[in-house]
């Protein structure tokens, strides 16, 4: 038997907990970005941030075959309108 066989790659390299941490600061910048004086560019890079740990918390929870709770699909379904209406204005 072969012992130069490769290691197992970790089908799960961040927790389900961290994930949603990433979301809870994304949510924080976003809403932070929304006060004050708005800086088009920068609430446009915390909305984006925002979509990306949602995917990646999305997208951790279908690898370990479990449920996309409805609150988070209407959220990604939110921000993806988002940023295609952002990406289709001049």
């Amino acid at each position: 038997m072969p012992t130069d066989l490769p290691e197992p790659t970790p089908s799960h390299t961040r927790t389900l907990e961290s994930l949603l941490e990433d979301i809870r600061r994304a949510r924080e910048d976003v809403s932070a970005s929304r006060s004050g004086p708005v800086v088009p560019e920068r609430l446009l890079s915390a909305r984006q941030s925002l979509l990306r740990a949602m995917e990646a918390y999305a997208e951790e929870l279908t690898a370990r075959n479990l449920p996309i709770p409805w609150k988070l699909h209407g959220e990604l379904r939110l921000q993806r309108e988002v940023r295609r209406s952002s990406t289709a204005s001049p």
